[in-house]
């Protein structure tokens, strides 16, 4: 019979991301991370019978910026997995999306079917599929169900900005969010043989007016907030299911 999940791993690129969920849990700083030289924040602690560590990317301190992206994203998975072992790993965070596919600032999704990057683009025969990823999302359709959310590819990339030849990817693959992290999650996820689903949040519509960067920044906290609500609902899901039970 499978096992209940009990260690649950949240990622987060940035703080203003995280900071709900940490204030929600009650989660406390911890120094499970000990190589100095990172730069990542981690906190942790119990939550609806779940043991919860949360790893933010941390400071940039040379831009005063965060860690966005999936340099950061790929060094923050392998950490937090080597140092938390958890059952379940979930990228959280924003995310662009479509209101042609029933997107508006702050519906929150889930993972579905695969992670693509949308921007590493290299014609030749194995190294473009290599390169677009195609790494495994859990299936997470039961849970979706229950709790009413709707799923779909998520791709990832390196820009915040609209690109014609992302969004063409983007558009093969019916992706319903575009953001930075995720696929260099799922690629460590993969290969370490942990489940990984990601949870994003809309802060822009890539098919409406205006840049992807205005709107990100006027819409992250209504978006952050959008979030934190959901992901409370599914680590209460989560609670005495094993990893099975999230699936169709």
């Amino acid at each position: 019979m499978p096992l209940p999940i009990k260690k649950v791993s949240l990622l987060f690129a940035m703080r203003e991301e995280a900071r709900p969920v940490i204030d929600a849990l009650g989660l406390q700083p911890t120094s499970a991370v000990r190589d100095g030289d990172l730069p990542f924040n981690t906190y942790s602690g119990k939550a609806h019978d779940l043991d919860i560590s949360v790893t933010v990317s941390g400071h940039d301190p040379r831009f005063a910026v965060d860690n966005i992206g999936p340099v950061a994203a790929t060094l923050m998975t392998y950490t937090t997995i080597d140092h938390f072992a958890p059952d379940l790993v979930i990228s959280a965070g924003t995310a662009g999306g479509f209101g042609a596919r029933g997107a508006d600032i702050g519906t929150v999704y889930l993972s579905d079917d695969r992670f693509v990057f949308h921007d590493r683009l290299v014609p030749l025969p194995g190294f473009d599929q290599s390169a677009i990823g195609h790494y495994p999302a859990l299936n997470v359709r039961r849970m979706a169900a229950d709790l009413g959310l709707p799923t779909g590819i998520v791709s990832s990339g390196s820009s915040l900005q609209k690109h014609p030849r992302d969004i063409d990817v983007i558009e093969e693959f019916g992706a319903v969010a575009k953001e930075m992290e995720a696929a260099a999650a799922a690629w460590v996820c993969m290969l370490k043989g942990t489940p990984f689903v990601a949870l994003k949040s809309i802060t822009n519509l890539l098919d409406g007016p205006g840049t992807s960067e205005e709107h990100f920044v006027r819409n992250l906290a209504t978006a952050s907030y959008c979030l934190h609500k959901q992901i409370l609902r599914v680590l209460e899901y989560i609670r005495g299911r094993s990893i099975d039970d999230l699936s169709e």
